[in-house]
């Protein structure tokens, strides 16, 4: 008999396959990816722990995904990180980035929307999350970063140094002119600081001139730094500086030291803080920042979101699956309740309130949730610089070297300039 060929090898080809396959088993179509998240969280702290840890599980749980953890010292290391990594077409597959620099991060194609590898589930993930959040972070009808950390400003203060003062503890200011004055009235009356601020950022700064009802940057994409309202603010505070009822520290930890030594008052800052009063300074309260007068608080997002880079579909598939992990609501609210940051997701308070109830100075931070904006969206390839530029004004205001509106017109004549 003559035996075909192309049988015996056809037949030979099936045995191989056959002796490789177990009933019961899918075979690995998939090479494993490694996906790499960048974040600005150090170790040793409570949040970079929990990151690692939450690295870990997926982990575990996904064992054809590697995910690498890498901290960095702050929001704009990770950003000229990002721009190096650009250059060398060695991208992070996800990135923490803080409010403010998104329109950098998707307006330099940099990021990948999110919604493009979602899935099915998309919308109902999306729809959990508060939409203040989700339009500093949408461009044209796509959402690119999911927020997993929120805080908005606030002032905390001590009771006792207000009752010492003779200011009522329980009816705190409303407004920027009620701030000042109660900061006079405490230098006056005890000798301490009336109030600081965090200048670390210009965060604080924006937040008041936009509750005072200006805006830092015009709507043709001008730069407004030097409005009358921004100029007040600024006034204000050099004024407060000059005659010792503001204390002026350029350095953050310090001053948040001099605060709870009790050496100032009142200290406008991050709600970050929250979680942290409670347990070391419990007497501590919060105060809702004061707006200008007729005016609404607006607070600039504060925090981060998880933007979506990557090297390949593949990568940014592993990515997004992660990042949906790691802001599922029981990890925000454990994120929330540990470190700080207010939670992202509607669904994350629920979890919360055990937590939440009788925690005035944390309902308080909440119920500003709803005051939240989008922080201006400085261009994206020029925002580090303005961000010191900015700094570099109110610095030179609060030291005496030019009055606030000379040091915000020069500021604002700088990044003026960097748009041409």
């Amino acid at each position: 008999m003559k035996i075909n060929k192309q049988f015996v090898i056809c037949l030979l080809t099936l045995s191989i396959c056959l002796a490789g396959y177990q009933p019961g088993q899918a075979q690995s179509t998939q090479d494993p990816v490694t996906v790499s998240f960048w974040y600005p969280y150090g170790e040793g702290s409570w949040t970079g722990d929990f990151l690692t840890e939450k690295i870990a599980a997926f982990n575990q749980e996904n064992p054809g995904i590697t995910v690498t953890g890498q901290s960095y010292q702050d929001y704009a290391a990770i950003i000229e990180g990002i721009q190096r990594g650009a250059a060398a077409k060695e991208l992070p597959s996800v990135a923490a980035i803080g409010f403010g620099y998104d329109d950098y991060i998707v307006g330099s194609g940099i990021a990948a929307p999110i919604t493009d590898y979602l899935g099915d589930g998309a919308d109902e993930f999306l729809s959990d999350f508060f939409p203040a959040l989700l339009d500093v972070t949408t461009f044209d009808g796509k959402v690119y970063g999911i927020p997993l950390a929120l805080s908005v400003a606030e002032v905390f203060y001590h009771p006792g140094i207000f009752e010492k003062a003779g200011l009522d503890p329980n009816e705190p200011p409303t407004t920027w002119d009620e701030l000042i004055a109660a900061a006079k009235q405490i230098q006056t009356e005890t000798g301490v600081y009336g109030l600081t601020f965090a200048l670390d950022d210009p965060w604080i700064f924006e937040t008041a001139v936009r509750s005072s009802g200006a805006e830092l940057m015009n709507s043709d994409g001008s730069s407004n730094l030097n409005s009358p309202e921004a100029v007040k603010i600024l006034s204000d505070w050099s004024s407060g500086t000059a005659d010792g009822s503001i204390l002026y520290n350029a350095d953050f930890m310090q001053t948040l030291q001099t605060f709870g030594a009790e050496q100032v008052a009142m200290f406008a800052v991050s709600s970050y803080g929250t979680v942290y009063y409670h347990d070391t300074l419990p007497a501590v309260k919060a105060m809702t920042f004061p707006a200008g007068e007729g005016q609404i608080f607006k607070s600039p997002a504060g925090g981060n979101s998880l933007y979506l880079m990557g090297n390949s579909d593949a990568e940014r598939e592993a990515a997004a699956a992660f990042i949906k992990y790691l802001t599922r609501p029981d990890a925000i609210a454990e994120w929330a309740i540990n470190s700080g940051y207010l939670p992202t997701r509607t669904s994350s308070l629920d979890e919360m309130s055990a937590f939440i109830d009788g925690f005035d100075n944390y309902k308080l931070a909440v119920s500003s949730i709803n005051n939240v904006v989008p922080p201006t969206q400085w261009p994206s390839r020029h925002v580090l610089r303005i961000k010191e530029i900015i700094l570099q004004g109110i610095e030179a205001a609060l030291l005496g070297q030019q009055t606030a509106k000379e040091a915000l017109t020069d500021a604002n004549a700088q990044i003026e300039a960097l748009f041409k």
